[in-house]
């Protein structure tokens, strides 16, 4: 009896699909990796279990207008770091607050305790990039673009005192919860990672994907001879 042979790049695609599958949060996971909270037993469900995305999203009804210090954050963030998805808006409160050069004293402590980083982060060399795209006003479209109703056509305008994110999906996974969102500069939705920790709140613990590339602001574009993506 002849038993068919699995062509070599059939192996390859199956093992790849392993690698996806077993990865979990270790895809988007940043350099400081730490060990979860236990959090309220019984609420978040184990890996693979069918859960809906409303549930492992949380509540994403969030206060408007920005925390205006870092009290106002810390004391808004024990109510809406509840959840998954508060911990992300609490995050790019954060971002906002940071990249304001008059507020950036107060962001930096907002995304220290949003990211659940020691003293001294900014000077992390796994949060240069971060850090510099921060500081850079040419880099800031980056951030807005994950604002609902910013565009590269009107250079990612938004208000950072009332927007909105746009969550796609949560998927549990064995110590975290990754959520995909939209950045209206990518054509791929954008993963990150949050955990919960002892205190019961959940904090940013990937973020690489938000200051990730995307297209460019209208008022930025140049135009260039040699290469047809900047015409």
């Amino acid at each position: 009896m002849n038993r068919e042979v699995m062509p070599p790049i059939k192996w390859i695609c199956l093992l790849s699909v392993l690698i996806i599958a077993v990865s979990g949060c270790q895809a988007v996971q940043s350099s400081t990796w730490r060990t979860p909270g236990t959090g309220p037993s019984g609420v978040w469900a184990s890996a693979g279990q069918a859960v809906s995305t409303r549930q492992l999203l949380g509540n994403t009804n969030f206060p408007a207008g920005r925390p205006v210090d870092f009290a106002a954050f810390k004391d808004r963030y024990r109510t809406v770091g509840t959840s998954p998805a508060g911990a992300v808006r609490m995050y790019f409160d954060a971002v906002y607050t940071y990249i304001d050069p008059k507020r950036r004293a107060e962001g930096a402590k907002m995304l220290r305790y949003s990211l659940h980083e020691k003293q001294g982060w900014e000077n992390f060399p796994s949060r240069q990039t971060f850090v510099s795209r921060l500081r850079n006003p040419a880099y800031h479209y980056i951030f807005r673009s994950f604002a609902e109703g910013s565009s590269p056509e009107n250079s990612y305008a938004m208000d950072p005192d009332n927007y909105r994110l746009m969550f796609e999906n949560a998927r549990q996974e064995t110590d975290c919860i990754l959520l995909s969102i939209r950045s209206t500069g990518a054509d791929n939705v954008r993963l990150v990672q949050v955990q919960q920790f002892e205190d019961g709140l959940w904090y940013m613990t990937g973020s690489s994907s938000t200051y990730l590339e995307v297209r460019p602001a209208a008022n930025q574009r140049r135009g260039g001879g040699h290469d047809a993506d900047l015409d």
